[in-house]
């Protein structure tokens, strides 16, 4: 079983990154894919437009179906904004089953500045290749939305993401930590652009599978499922499981963190942008 991850920099218009991803991805998935990520903004143009219209909407999503179904794989979609009748713009991402349905969509507003915003639902879907969770944007760099859905059964994680930071490369580092920390596997897809610096990556809890450095790229790297539920059994003395990352935890702490955060003049519900 094989993730593909793809990293691709913008064109002049939306219109030339849709052909060149879409592209790509025909020639290089294989019949061996079981998940193919694809990063926020996937089909942004470097002329600053910011929604993506409604014809290359149907275009990608058509194309990213036919994908799924000719290859049996899951896809998630990367974002791309659309306008919603009287409101403001906002993210999505799908993912798509090998039979071309919709199983998951994440939505979330896209911030003045032109990020994207945080979000409360974090969903789980149960394949035939594991547990998968679906995350988009910021919520991936936030510490509960990870450990939620590794929580609710994850075992693999698809992040429609970007690097956005000036500190790219602890970024890129803390993909492999997230992993180890919450014992899941994690594909990562960044964009390449002025403000994202690629560093798409598969990562399992001990190290990464696949790294993308700054250049365009189709990222393959295996998908080991049983080797992520070995590394959850229950290990008492250390020495082969990583268990303790997911499921070592003291509930009854909570609300010191809880109280903490407070008293640091934080609200109980932060939000990053």
């Amino acid at each position: 079983m094989t993730i593909f991850v793809a990293q691709h920099a913008r064109r002049p218009s939306a219109e030339a990154t849709v052909e060149v991803v879409l592209d790509d991805l025909d020639s290089w998935v294989s019949a061996e894919a079981k998940f193919v990520v694809l990063p926020e903004n996937v089909f942004a143009g470097g002329d600053g437009s910011v929604v993506l219209p409604l014809h290359l909407r149907e275009r990608c999503l058509e194309r990213l179906t036919r994908l799924a179904r000719r290859r049996g794989t899951y896809v998630l979609t990367g974002s791309w904004a659309e306008e919603r009748s009287g409101g403001d713009p906002v993210q999505v991402t799908r993912l798509l089953d090998p039979s071309g349905a919709v199983r998951a969509q994440v939505e979330r507003p896209l911030l003045p500045n032109g990020t994207t915003g945080t979000g409360d639902d974090f969903p789980v879907v149960e394949t035939e290749f594991g547990h998968v969770g679906v995350l988009l944007g910021p919520d991936f760099w936030l510490v509960e939305p990870p450990r939620i859905e590794c929580l609710g059964g994850a075992e693999l994680l698809l992040v429609a993401g970007s690097l956005d930071g000036r500190e790219q490369a602890a970024q890129r580092a803390a993909v492999w930590g997230i992993a180890t920390l919450n014992t899941v596997a994690v594909a990562f897809a960044s964009s390449l652009s002025d403000r994202s610096g690629g560093g798409s990556a598969v990562a399992m809890p001990e190290g990464f599978a696949a790294e993308g450095d700054t250049h365009e790229t189709v990222l393959e790297a295996p998908w080991d499922l049983e080797r992520v539920r070995y590394l959850r059994e229950p290990d008492l003395r250390f020495q082969q499981t990583l268990w303790f990352g997911l499921w070592a935890r003291r509930p009854d702490l909570y609300a010191a963190l809880v109280d903490g955060h407070e008293a640091a003049g934080h609200p109980s519900r932060a939000r990053v942008s």
